[in-house]
Formats: C-alpha cells, sequence, structure tokens
C-alpha cells in the first residue's frame, strides 16, 4: 500500500518498544514470487510484513483518529528462507564455494547485506550448504539434499505447532493431511521446483484424500426419546379441519374440470391426406 509523508499507519510487530534506533524496514526479493516485497529489521529478527483492512474501519491513536483503518502485521521469518534464491543464484552463475560476502552482493536489492548479523557469521548457512573453511573465513556452496533434509524439519516443527494449536481444524486432520498443510505453509516462501523435491520427500501423493466431514455424535441407540406431541386448542383444530376440507374440495373440482378439457394440441390435428386421383 502506498503512503504519503505525514500519514499515519497501524503496526503490530516484535521489537518495537525500546528499540526505536535497531529498526529499519527494507525491501527484498519475495522468495516464492522474487517480486519485491517489504520486511522489518526489529527486535534481532526478520519480519515479513502484510497489509489487513477492514471496510469501514479507522483506528484511534492517543488522542486522534487515523482515519485508514488499515493495519501492518509483521511477523518472524526464518531469513535463511529469503536466502535460498540467492543461494541458488550463486551457485548457478558458478558452481564454486563463494563467502557470503559475495553470495549477498548477487542480490538486486543491496538490503540483502543487511541480513548478514543475523546469519551468525555464516554458521547458520550450514544448515543449506556444505561449508569449506580456509584460514578461519567461511565459503559456502548450495546442496539440495541439505535443503531439503532443513525443508523437512520445518515441516515437522509446523506440525508440532498444530498438534498442540487449540483450532478444531487441525484436531480432526490425520497424519496425512497435517503433513501436506504443514507443507503447504512451508511452500509459501518456496519456488515449484523445492515444493516439488519437498513433497517427494514426505512422500506426499500427488491428490490427497478429502479431508473428514465433521459428524456430529449419535445418542445412544438404547435410549428412545420421548416426544410429547404439543396440544392444539379446539377452536384451532376445527379451522384447521375445514381449511383441509375446503382445499380438498377445490382440488377435486378443479380435476373434473380438467377431465372435460380437450389439449390445445386437439385443435391443430393434421387434415387428412386426399387420395391421389387417377390419370
Amino acid at each position: 500500500m502506498q503512503s504519503k509523508p505525514g500519514d499515519k499507519r497501524v503496526l503490530v510487530a516484535r521489537g518495537l518498544v525500546g528499540n526505536e534506533q535497531q529498526q529499519q524496514f527494507i525491501t527484498l526479493p519475495d522468495p516464492k514470487t522474487g517480486q519485491p516485497a517489504s520486511y522489518l529489521l526489529a527486535g534481532g529478527c526478520l519480519q515479513e510484513l502484510n497489509w489487513y483492512k477492514q471496510q469501514y474501519s479507522s483506528w484511534l491513536v492517543g488522542n486522534s483518529v487515523v482515519k485508514d483503518g488499515g493495519v501492518f502485521i509483521a511477523t518472524p521469518v526464518d531469513p535463511l528462507l529469503v536466502l535460498l534464491p540467492l543461494l541458488e543464484q550463486a551457485r548457478a552463475a558458478q558452481n564454486v564455494f563463494q563467502d557470503i560476502e559475495q553470495i549477498l552482493s548477487t542480490a538486486a536489492s543491496s538490503s540483502a547485506s543487511l541480513l548478514l548479523p543475523l546469519l551468525g557469521s555464516g554458521e547458520q548457512l550450514g544448515c543449506l550448504c556444505e561449508v569449506k573453511r580456509v584460514g578461519g573465513q567461511g565459503y559456502y556452496r548450495l546442496n539440495d539434499a541439505l535443503v531439503v533434509a532443513w525443508l523437512k524439519l520445518k515441516v515437522e516443527q509446523a506440525m508440532a505447532a498444530m498438534r498442540t494449536s487449540p483450532a478444531a481444524a487441525f484436531s480432526g486432520m490425520d497424519d496425512l493431511s497435517l503433513t501436506a498443510y504443514a507443507a503447504g505453509l512451508v511452500g509459501e516462501y518456496l519456488g515449484q521446483h523445492w515444493l516439488d523435491k519437498l513433497a517427494a520427500a514426505l512422500n506426499l501423493p500427488d491428490e490427497l484424500p478429502a479431508l473428514p466431514a465433521h459428524v456430529p455424535p449419535q445418542p445412544d441407540s438404547d435410549v428412545k426419546p420421548t416426544e410429547k406431541k404439543p396440544r392444539m386448542d379446539p377452536k384451532e383444530a376445527a379451522k384447521l379441519k375445514a381449511a383441509e376440507s375446503r382445499q380438498a374440495t377445490k382440488v377435486a373440482k378443479l380435476a373434473k374440470e380438467a377431465s372435460n378439457m380437450r389439449k390445445l394440441s386437439a385443435f391443430f390435428k393434421p387434415a387428412a391426406a386426399k387420395p391421389a386421383s387417377a390419370k
């Protein structure tokens, strides 16, 4: 969403209080689409920004009203998911080991270099890359097997969180459906080729079974519910019986009239063919 200078916006994010000097909005390629996306560096983590707005809404902030009722919601995201396309791009350009500065320099956005403090001097890249160290300097090259193993771990973490979630939708899922759902969540940050590799590693079928519909508990068959018929006022019963009688008489009259009527098509019967005259 475009904002004009001086416009007020509402932001919900981690690490905003007391860390004003450590907050920075940056633009990085979306790991799934490659399109520019907005992120927030705050609270020692990378957070993706999403905008949500209800119709006819506004905010009360202090003694003023923010007429735009939208809200920016920042949620933490693993920086390795954002760096995965850069690592893949660096390997495609030069299939050699490179240091982290070289890898980040291939990004179209200069903001990628700001992620370096979040990587622990490159230790986290060992989850996705082969690592060689020369003179205390680390060099990295993307490894597909390590990437898939790391993505499977992400799916398992998501499944564990869903199993402990109070949401009723997750409690009705079997293991296959839960795995597919968690893989779909992780897949929101992956290109299609990585998602296909992840699905193959998880042994997910091409077509997933439909989730079972919720069946309400049935009453005990041994217990027969007792139902009392509502009592009707005698006057109301007489009126109802008279109305039913009038309706039956009307139906019988219409049926009798219909039996004496001819179909419309009877008036348009084709004329009998004249016999051909002998020549």
